[in-house]
């Protein structure tokens, strides 16, 4: 090997190992930055060895920047993420509702026993006007909490949807910085590692977007990846992204989503498409706008229609304090609509409190208003099973366990996912030390071939003063 093929060589190493330090500098400087894949250089060897010519010109350069990555990891880390963003989205909401139907001195079963209690103590002084004013004082403070709940219940589902409005937007935004992505990671291909962050920050968003949304996705032979719902429509293919949006409707006090669209194709529906697979925070809000609270409200309105119901039943039977006989205690829910919004007094009750009919005869006795307080006794609920206290109190239960629920599936899939990130941590992190011991094998490689860039000046010295010069 000719002297200037060994400092060719020399220039090369020197080169290649200035490279693999930068690189190693860059791995330690993104020690912290979320979704960064440890990158680390692929030595080859490049030149010749002819025996016979005496030539051995063997050198060194970076053939490639590996990406340390484990594709199954990333894919479980998509999976957890859409299944813990479906779990905080509903104990995040499950959690407001609770706190909604909460019970204790003002709650809706303290108040519910001192209308019945009131009853008692009236059927006691039936003439006693202070003993009625009590009476609709009390049932006005129960009817006013039932209303709250359901104004509440109904004010949680305009709120979830606006959410969907807001999660719809992001998704957006994901999708067109994934299908952008995948345009300009096609543009690199797949040499030289150029691609390698810009995968990274698709990785990122993959995650972000199963957060947000049930997705599946694959890697094409290009490097691009697209992305799906479950049933399979695109949302991204290449570098084209499918965008969404979202339609509402308003009606018994709440706004709801009405479907999920795409934007350039308003014929296709999506919303099924999404909520077929319980993950991802979209599919929540869905799950709560339309499953979970209308199964709340349709329970509440059946424990107010039949208390109404029953009461007003029983009213009827009775006289009042002029010896009329009994009218409607509480106004009359609309078959066609049976709200909890409109439980309330009697306006005449509330006008006129000799029109509660206390008595069982015109006697102006109090046997009446026996009979309705025994009403809290009476098996009216679930088919004849339970009272109005114990229908009540079994939907709050219900919410209570739902609740609990939610919070032990967020702390499951916290779990599960911590678990992952951490090897994915242990595969494709940066580990200080280890990085450490790279960098110092990289400058004693440089180290080394700046001394043979000395060796082969001072051989060059020895053979100038041989020539004479």
């Amino acid at each position: 090997m000719s002297l200037n093929g060994v400092l060719n060589t020399s220039k090369d190493s020197l080169l290649t190992y200035q490279f693999a330090i930068g690189l190693t500098g860059s791995n330690i400087a993104n020690v912290n930055t979320p979704g960064y894949s440890r990158q680390k250089p692929v030595f080859q060897t490049v030149g010749s060895v002819d025996v016979a010519a005496l030539r051995a010109q063997l050198s060194v350069n970076v053939s490639d920047i590996e990406r340390v990555y484990d594709k199954y990891l990333e894919n479980q880390i998509v999976e957890q993420t859409k299944m813990l963003g479906y779990t905080e989205a509903k104990d995040d909401i499950l959690g407001r509702i609770e706190g909604i139907f909460a019970e204790g001195t003002g709650g809706a079963s303290s108040l519910l026993d001192k209308f019945w209690n009131a009853w008692e103590e009236l059927s006691a002084n039936p003439a006693q006007q202070s003993a009625r004013n009590a009476l609709v004082a009390a049932a006005e403070n129960f009817t006013s909490v039932i209303r709250r709940i359901d104004g509440d219940l109904k004010q949680v589902v305009t709120d979830t949807t606006a959410r969907v409005v807001d999660t719809v937007k992001e998704i957006n935004v994901a999708l067109g910085q994934i299908a952008d992505l995948n345009r300009k990671i096609a543009s690199f291909g797949e040499d030289d590692g150029d691609a390698n962050t810009l995968k990274d920050n698709r990785s990122e968003l993959l995650h972000k977007l199963g957060d947000m949304i049930a997705v599946s996705y694959i890697e094409n032979e290009n490097g691009a990846t697209d992305v799906f719902l479950p049933d399979g429509h695109a949302l991204v293919l290449g570098s084209q992204s499918r965008q969404l949006s979202v339609e509402t409707s308003s009606g018994s006090g709440s706004i709801r989503v009405g479907d999920i669209r795409y934007k350039d194709d308003p014929a296709v529906s999506l919303k099924a498409a999404i909520a077929s697979e319980k993950s991802g925070r979209l599919t929540a809000y869905l799950d709560i706008t339309d499953e979970v609270i209308p199964g709340y409200q349709d329970k509440l309105n059946t424990f107010v229609s039949s208390l109404v119901s029953e009461v007003n039943t029983q009213h009827h039977r009775g006289y009042d304090a002029n010896g009329d006989s009994g009218g409607v205690f509480f106004e009359e829910l609309s078959e066609a609509d049976d709200d909890a919004g409109d439980f309330k007094v009697s306006s005449d009750i509330s006008s006129n409190l000799n029109k509660i009919a206390a008595s069982a005869t015109v006697n102006s006795d109090g046997d009446n208003a026996v009979a309705i307080g025994r009403l809290r006794e009476k098996l009216v609920m679930s088919g004849g099973t339970a009272t109005l206290n114990d229908y009540y109190a079994a939907l709050v239960g219900e919410i209570g366990r739902d609740a609990a629920d939610a919070q032990n599936a967020v702390d499951y899939r916290t779990s599960l996912m911590t678990q992952i990130k951490n090897d994915r941590e242990s595969v494709s992190g940066v580990s200080l030390d280890e990085e450490m011991m790279s960098l110092m094998k990289y400058q004693m490689n440089y180290n080394t071939a700046g001394k043979l860039v000395s060796t082969v000046a001072a051989m060059m010295d020895t053979l100038l003063q041989l020539v004479g010069y």
